[in-house]
């Protein structure tokens, strides 16, 4: 990506104001989606995002930033499994549509870790379906630690107050656990046998259809000299059923499959035309599709 850095000499120059950087970038997406449903038509998507990233320091040694994104076009999520979820009928409008501004965040780190201050900005630490407004990072040797909460008065749902997750790694081993004020939980551990195949365990607390029931899922993963391949395996409420994923990228192309037992079937490509350019393309099984290009800048 490519930042234009635009110089502060004149804060430099400034008593009592230490020198800032601010850096823009910008992205933008244009292609064809249909959602593959029976009366789905063809549409066109686009979108264009600049952002404004701003840091300095100060005397102690605390780093502090900020960071505002201008954006405006179609937000559309165009993962293949999501695909069903885009409208299929008139223009992309309504819940698609991008905001002009967000709020942006604004940071303070130091030796004690991060600080980000993000008005309903700050994903839920275990389920990205709420947002919080104060999240704090902080690595303390093998161990990381994530807290997120909201801090605004008012009456909130069971996962809307705060979250917490911590991920230890060491000898070839994670462990990752995460859970909120929904009383929900996940768990995985992961070991790396080798440096092409590894293995892990995910124990969801609320992975089944009815609340409380477990879920496990065990995953196999290989990678090496752009293939990759994993098969998993989940036991829960609704029953086991397995899941296939292979890859392959050489050369600026890479290409992905994946299938399950419970029918699903998703197919993505994409190319990577060097300069900040590429184009990515998607299906599934139920006949919906994406082709188009994201830039960055």
């Amino acid at each position: 990506m490519k930042n234009l850095l635009i110089a502060t000499t004149a804060l430099v120059a400034t008593a009592g104001f230490a020198a800032a950087d601010v850096t823009l970038s910008g992205a933008a997406n244009v292609g064809v989606l249909n959602n593959g449903d029976a009366a789905a038509e063809t549409l066109m998507y686009n979108n264009v995002s600049v952002t404004a990233a701003m840091s300095g320091e100060t005397d102690g040694g605390l780093t502090f930033g900020a960071s505002l994104t201008f954006r405006s076009g179609d937000d559309v999520d165009l993962d293949v499994g999501d695909l069903a979820t885009n409208p299929a009928t008139s223009a992309l409008q309504g819940a698609d549509a991008l905001s002009a501004t967000n709020l942006g965040n604004i940071y303070v780190s130091g030796d004690f870790g991060k600080l980000t201050f993000d008005q309903n900005g700050v994903d839920n630490a275990h389920n990205d379906d709420f947002s919080h407004d104060v999240m704090y990072t902080g690595t303390f040797g093998a161990l990381a630690v994530t807290v997120t909460a909201n801090v605004e008065d008012g009456t909130t749902a069971d996962g809307e107050d705060f979250s917490a997750k911590v991920v230890y790694s060491a000898g070839g081993v994670t462990v990752t656990a995460a859970t909120d004020d929904g009383g929900e939980s996940d768990a995985t551990v992961k070991y790396a046998i080798n440096d092409m195949l590894s293995a892990s365990v995910n124990l969801d607390s609320d992975g089944g259809t009815v609340a409380g029931d477990e879920e496990t899922t065990v995953t196999v993963a290989y990678a090496n000299e752009g293939i990759t391949a994993s098969f998993s395996m989940e036991d829960g409420v609704v029953g086991d059923e397995w899941n296939v994923g292979l890859g392959y990228t050489a050369n600026g192309f890479s290409v992905n499959v994946a299938v399950s037992d419970g029918g699903s079937e998703d197919v993505s490509a994409s190319y990577d035309l060097g300069g900040g350019m590429t184009i990515n393309a998607a299906s599934n099984e139920t006949g919906a599709f994406f082709i188009g290009s994201a830039m960055s800048f």
